[in-house]
């Protein structure tokens, strides 16, 4: 069986994918993977045995004759290519590449990974978005969601009828043998934000909590790590990042192709302080299967990552206080208690998250297709 992944960048298919995506290659399946360029890291992570199919899109234009030619791109790799079977991930994607399949009679499933700006806001852009979901939905066989809140959501806002919605209930899943747990144990705490540089994730929550912080503790320290977004509304920028560390509230550290690197290392907290339609954030269950304890916030798509008090602690949204006390408490724990909250994380995405449980999902996608 041939079965294409479309997204709009190819880190996506990459990091978050690459186990579903060697699943189907081992099964016999022939898989092709379409998006724009990558840099040279994310080139290098394509699987010998998948067919790469570059093309263009601008993800977060709205122009008309832009998103039109994005479509024709589909429909004519499509139309070469004769899928069996379609995947498509994020906005863009999800709406022209459920069309495109349906121009050439591909069945398809979308993953609405997030809701993202497109729900959470209400100005011109957002509502367009809304009514092209609604509409390209409509030729799709699966919706994939991945927290209780989005799957209402794409029910309530008439996004697609609930016999089609599949609810991820462990997100995308982590593979627990590539994040397997690190002993924590450390002198020094290191609070790790690590998100896209945008207002919505908490960055400037995390950072005023640091200024609080930092006055008062020795031995603590807030590291950012995260790409700068400069087509998102109001992204933080890079002056604002640098006067903060200037300021001594936080160091910034970039970005990693191997979050090894960070969930390795001792005494670190994963600390995310989102507001935004998240889907299940790959970072807190990356974290969580590596034994770090996690400070995150109380919405969907992050408290599912927490047992509040057991292995880390569920703070309010846009709520600085809240998250000072967060800090604090976890400070303030004996190493006997922050030890067992690391154990705690480990045995909860053991329990949650294991990917294999939606390879499953997956199989069963394309075994009901295969039978169609």
């Amino acid at each position: 069986m041939k079965i294409l992944f479309n997204n709009n960048n190819l880190s996506g298919l990459v990091i978050f994918r690459i186990d579903i995506i060697n699943h189907f290659i081992s099964e016999g399946h022939e898989v092709i993977l379409v998006s724009p360029k990558g840099n040279n890291e994310d080139m290098k992570k394509i699987p010998q045995q998948a067919k790469f199919i570059p093309i263009n899109v601008n993800r977060t234009s709205t122009g008309i004759a832009e998103n039109i030619k994005y479509l024709k791109q589909l429909n004519k790799v499509l139309k070469a290519e004769k899928p069996d079977y379609m995947f498509n991930f994020t906005i863009k994607p999800n709406v022209y590449g459920s069309i495109a399949a349906k121009l050439q009679g591909v069945p398809s499933t979308c993953m609405i990974a997030g809701l993202g700006y497109a729900f959470s806001h209400n100005d011109f852009k957002s509502k367009v978005a809304r009514a092209l979901y609604r509409f390209s939905m409509k030729f799709t066989q699966h919706i994939m969601v991945l927290n209780e809140s989005n799957y209402k959501t794409v029910i309530e806002k008439k996004i697609s009828s609930e016999n089609k919605v599949i609810w991820l209930r462990g997100g995308e899943g982590v593979n627990l043998n590539n994040y397997p747990f690190y002993d924590n144990t450390a002198d020094d705490t290191r609070f790790v934000f690590i998100a896209r540089l945008i207002p919505d994730k908490g960055y400037r929550e995390f950072t005023q909590a640091a200024k609080a912080v930092k006055d008062k503790y020795a031995n603590v320290h807030f590291h950012v790590i995260g790409g700068y977004d400069e087509g998102y509304p109001n992204a933080i920028t890079k002056a604002e990042v640098e006067r903060d560390v200037e300021n001594g509230y936080i160091e910034y550290l970039g970005t990693f192709s191997n979050m090894l690197e960070v969930y390795s290392r001792p005494g670190t907290v994963i600390t995310i302080p989102s507001y935004y339609s998240e889907g299940l954030n790959r970072s807190l269950m990356e974290a969580c299967s590596c034994g770090k304890p996690i400070i995150t916030t109380n919405i969907f798509g992050c408290k599912e990552t927490v047992e509040d008090g057991v292995n880390g602690f569920l703070v309010e949204p846009k709520n600085v206080q809240s998250l000072v006390d967060a800090i604090t408490r976890y400070i303030e724990l004996s190493k006997e208690q922050k030890r067992q909250m690391s154990l705690e994380s480990r045995k909860f995405a053991q329990s949650r998250f294991d990917v294999n449980n939606v390879i499953a999902v997956y199989d069963d996608i394309i075994t009901k297709a295969i039978k169609a």
